[in-house]
């Protein structure tokens, strides 16, 4: 536990070294990039458009408490993303940090609710304000034993929201997702944990438009987005240094009007 705190601790003190650093935003408007969206849609390669963007999402989180059919757990969020997109000058990297609080409920024995809420940071590098990112929601998972496998059912919403500290445009959004997976058991092992393959579709339905930059004339708005993955996952946790708890990995692609991305994943979004 020791270990956890210096490392919130490291990143809070980083994340006030970002700000400390930025320029102040200028009469004229500047390019807005929606680091909210990215602090949720995972890792991968996304084309928007005639633009590119790659992320690395590391959705690091830590149990404080075990969470069972017949009592509530809660674990401590800590996703950190960097990130790369292009524009007009180039190349520009981004770093997002917003830790929070998950709690997990169980309504029955085959169904939990798990209610969150986020706040953090995010920067580029190019010397821009910094962004405070803000996000809550609630995930809904249930799952239904069949003769040969098991299906999830997994709904959530989520409300997000970022602000420039020099006084920059937001670019909030509001979405609404709906999953099915499919979940088989398998002969393989992975770090001597026996893996299921999982199978799964995920739909989402932004409720306002999604803007990814809503300080471009051109700018480009998402309404939906549809995912398929493939991944491997097991009942009992993969520890990360020690740390941090996966509980599998594949991959998805993800596509929607004017937006495609391929990336990795740590199995079902649920």
């Amino acid at each position: 536990m020791k270990s956890i705190k210096l490392i919130i601790l490291a990143l809070i003190l980083a994340g006030y070294w970002l700000s400390a650093g930025s320029t102040r935003a200028g009469d004229e408007p500047e390019e807005v990039i929606n680091y909210a969206y990215s602090s949720w849609i995972g890792s991968g390669f996304y084309k928007l458009g005639d633009r590119t963007v790659y992320l690395l999402r590391a959705p690091f989180s830590y149990s404080l408490r075990e969470t069972d059919t017949e009592k509530w757990g809660m674990d401590l969020l800590l996703p950190a993303t960097i990130g790369f997109q292009d524009n007009d000058d180039g190349n520009v990297g981004t770093v997002t940090f917003v830790p929070g609080l998950r709690l997990n409920y169980p309504v029955l024995d085959n169904w939990w609710l798990k209610p969150f809420g986020q706040f953090g940071f995010g920067k580029d590098f190019s010397g821009s304000d910094i962004a405070w990112i803000y996000g809550v929601g609630i995930k809904s998972l249930a799952t239904f034993e069949l003769k040969s496998s098991e299906l999830d059912f997994g709904t959530a919403f989520t409300w997000a929201d970022q602000n420039q500290s020099g006084g920059g445009n937001d670019s909030g959004f509001s979405m609404i997702d709906i999953g099915l997976n499919a979940r088989w058991p398998t002969n393989f092992t992975v770090l001597e944990r026996k893996a299921d393959l999982n199978l799964y579709f995920v739909y989402t339905q932004f409720v306002n438009d999604l803007n990814f930059e809503r300080a471009e004339k051109k700018n480009k708005n998402i309404q939906r987005l549809y995912k398929f993955g493939i991944a491997l996952s097991s009942a009992d946790k993969f520890p990360i240094f020690g740390l941090f708890d996966l509980r599998g990995g594949g991959l998805d692609v993800t596509f929607g009007d004017g937006y495609f991305g391929m990336g990795l994943t740590t199995g079902f979004p649920f």
